[in-house]
């Protein structure tokens, strides 16, 4: 560190910051070109670049700071010449990624003696390049570059060192980053298409980071106002949410997921959770029931009194009818007595038997 200066170190912790401020929604590329940005103003060059390499093919993706070493030309030459580079072929050769120069293995007659600068090199007055490789799957090489008309010092390439480990963990954060991005912009995409199920994506606290329109909309009918629904669960459906997964970090085996099913009317809300390491997906799907609709029409029942034949009818008993319908099993009793002399039946079965003959258009009455 003896040989950086007071503004070095200033510039370092400049970098770094700007090396990892990735701002919410950037594609990766863009991001490159933050990151040239910051490369440019951490050692000052003409020509500042990235660089996505396969040497087997004679092929590289490029990445610059200024239009004139961007055109197809400039790319052209880059391709035809990049294998004889004296870094790259270290680089392939020993895997040392250090920042290193090429005036590190070259002298400037043997520099101005190779293919690279009388076609390439010349071209754009470069004299010499400063370099550093990130680690990337073989046969690709990943490389940022400074390059410029004069040779760069010892306290230039020592800087570039001190910022190689900052490069390679923000280029790999920002490639995973834009990938989940994209694939979130997928998975938002096909909800809002869906015509059948909503969906809100959260955080482990209800915190939302996505809702879709059928989603909101069918909150809004299920469980009343919410104040901010493309922010915060409800309360209830944040409960369900943390009890379900209470219950998955408990089990050895991880239970099947029990959905939340939520009854209003003849209508069912039946909401399904999926999750992983803290995010959470959840299902809305809406079904209308056809079990009671009849009957409760033909026999003068009460919404609630419909409710609760509903689910009768489909073999749940008084303290799962309180759970669903948020009530007390008392209060479920006595819409049943209500329910069996509206209907002239004495059973919970002969209850039902009424209700699936109404929906079936067999009861005449």
């Amino acid at each position: 560190m003896g040989q950086l200066r007071q503004s070095d170190i200033r510039a370092l912790l400049d970098f770094v910051h700007d090396c990892y401020s990735m701002p919410e929604g950037e594609s990766y590329e863009q991001f490159v070109r933050h990151l040239i940005g910051a490369l440019r103003r951490l050692i000052p060059a003409t020509h500042v670049t990235y660089n996505e390499m396969y040497p087997l093919k004679s092929e590289s993706h490029n990445i610059v700071n200024n239009a004139e070493f961007a055109t197809p030309t400039a790319n052209e030459l880059w391709a035809q010449h990049m294998n004889e580079h004296p870094i790259m072929v270290h680089v392939l050769q020993t895997d040392d990624r250090r920042a290193l120069r090429i005036s590190d293995f070259w002298t400037q007659r043997q520099l101005h003696d190779s293919g690279l600068y009388t076609e390439f090199y010349k071209r754009y007055d470069i004299e010499d390049a400063l370099c550093i490789t990130v680690p990337s799957r073989h046969p690709r090489v990943i490389g940022v570059g400074w390059h410029d008309d004069r040779r760069f010092t010892e306290r230039e390439r020592l800087v570039a060192e001190l910022v190689r480990p900052d490069i390679s963990q923000a280029l790999q954060k920002a490639k995973l980053v834009s990938g989940m991005q994209r694939q979130l912009q997928v998975l938002k995409q096909g909800l809002e298409e869906s015509a059948s199920t909503g969906a809100i994506a959260c955080d482990s606290k209800g915190e939302v980071q996505f809702v879709s329109t059928l989603a909101r909309r069918l909150l809004s009918e299920y469980f009343g106002t919410v104040q901010n629904p493309d922010r915060e669960l409800p309360p209830e459906l944040l409960r369900w949410m943390q009890f379900q997964n209470a219950v998955l970090l408990k089990e050895d085996v991880p239970p099947v997921r029990k959905p939340l099913a939520v009854q209003k009317g003849n209508k069912r809300l039946t909401v399904r959770l999926l999750s992983n390491d803290g995010a959470n997906l959840l299902l809305l799907e809406e079904k209308t029931e056809a079990s009671g609709l009849g009957v409760a029409e033909r026999f003068g029942l009460s919404r609630r009194e419909s409710e609760v034949l509903g689910w009768v009818a489909q073999g749940k008993t008084n303290s799962e009818i309180a759970s669903i319908l948020a009530m007390s099993v008392p209060t479920v009793k006595k819409h049943l007595e209500h329910i069996f002399q509206k209907l002239g039946v004495e059973t919970r079965t002969g209850a039902a038997a009424l209700a699936f003959r109404s929906a079936d258009g067999n009861d005449q009455g």
